[in-house]
């Protein structure tokens, strides 16, 4: 038996989860490798085609349907000049007169000509016969453009270099692996916290924990089928504006779609940084109220910085900011009323011991 235990204070409730120095870097070596393990099962288990793939066809699917809208209503507003009779787009339709080479067994059949051996052995009577043709450029350029649109390549994200889209399914593959294996992951790293909290501290983690994970995929979903399609409508119609031609390439896209999520998701954290700030004794209720007005500002900047230019993802974001900032009040006043009626019946209890 060592001293430190021939020795134990009796009353040491806390005796019992006191680490050593030493004891904290080995148990935090333990969890980051179980953890590392974990997370490399799942990578690798990302990089199937039922995961990897899906996921990375889902990221950009609100891209590729806002590009598609995109061309549909550029090619719409120059059929509506062209009904309008502008000057520029009418005067490129004009009727141009050309040459055109058609099947002669094609051409007879449509008009239901029966062909007759030309007695000219010079004459054109070979598989092919030239017909002379008037076509409007612009409308011809309308029916090969949604022609193109049906059965072609449909607008897309495109690669820069060889190994960019090999280097993008590596970060959809990476983070597909952390969210797959995050339940063994926040398991070890909650275990190496918990192993240096008190038990009363432990029940603070217990409750506000998976309150913060509801509001952060809270915040993801509502940006990936929100905010997301309207921010990519509003900047392409930016492009637009300027008479531009988007290229979008798959890695800034992927930057942006995995960069914007997180980002909600960390806002919609504010009750739980407002219940924290009380609980450290920097605001109380009352500094909240009086305060709310300038949040609601501050929340507004934030929301216009955090956002692309498009309003409505500015408003999508700022709302249930406002709103999850009256959730903290709610939080912060219920925590101060329940800390308040444990402290009236632990007093007693604290008195009969004396």
């Amino acid at each position: 038996m060592s001293a430190g235990d021939r020795f134990q204070d009796p009353d040491d409730l806390f005796a019992d989860t006191r680490m050593s120095f030493g004891d904290h870097i080995e148990e935090l070596r333990f969890r980051l490798v179980r953890a590392l393990v974990g997370f490399m099962i799942a990578f690798l288990f990302s990089f199937t085609p039922w995961v990897g793939k899906p996921v990375l066809n889902f990221i950009n699917a609100p891209v590729e349907a806002q590009l598609n809208y995109f061309y549909d209503r550029r090619l719409q507003a120059a059929k509506e000049k062209l009904k309008e009779n502008e000057k520029e787009i009418t005067k490129l339709n004009e009727a141009k007169e050309l040459s055109i080479d058609i099947n002669r067994e094609a051409w007879a059949k449509a008009f239901g000509i029966k062909l007759q051996p030309a007695e000219d052995p010079d004459a054109n009577t070979g598989p092919w016969i030239t017909v002379p043709a008037r076509v409007r450029p612009v409308e011809v350029s309308f029916a090969i453009s949604e022609a193109q649109r049906l059965v072609g390549k449909p607008p897309s994200l495109a690669t820069m270099g060889v190994m960019e889209a090999f280097m993008v399914y590596m970060k959809v593959c990476a983070v597909c692996g952390i969210v797959l294996g995050s339940p063994w992951i926040f398991y070890h790293l909650w275990a190496f916290v918990a192993a240096g909290l008190y038990p009363q501290e432990k029940r603070y983690v217990h409750v506000y924990l998976p309150l913060s994970l509801v509001l952060f995929l809270a915040g993801v979903f509502m940006c990936e089928f929100l905010v997301i399609p309207k921010a990519i409508q509003g900047l392409l119609w930016f492009n637009e504006w300027l008479g531009l031609e988007p290229d979008l390439r798959l890695n800034e896209w992927l930057s942006f779609a995995l960069l914007l999520p997180l980002v909600f998701g960390l806002s919609f954290q504010t009750p739980l940084v407002m219940l924290f700030l009380a609980k450290i004794g920097v605001m109380d209720v009352e500094s909240f109220r009086k305060k709310r007005r300038i949040a609601w500002f501050g929340m507004a900047i934030f929301a216009a910085i955090i956002t692309p230019i498009d309003w409505l993802s500015m408003i999508a974001l700022w709302i249930p900011m406002c709103g999850l900032y009256e959730l903290g009040i709610w939080m912060v006043q219920y925590s101060a009323k329940s800390s308040e009626t444990d402290t009236d019946v632990a007093e007693p209890e604290e008195m009969v011991e004396v």
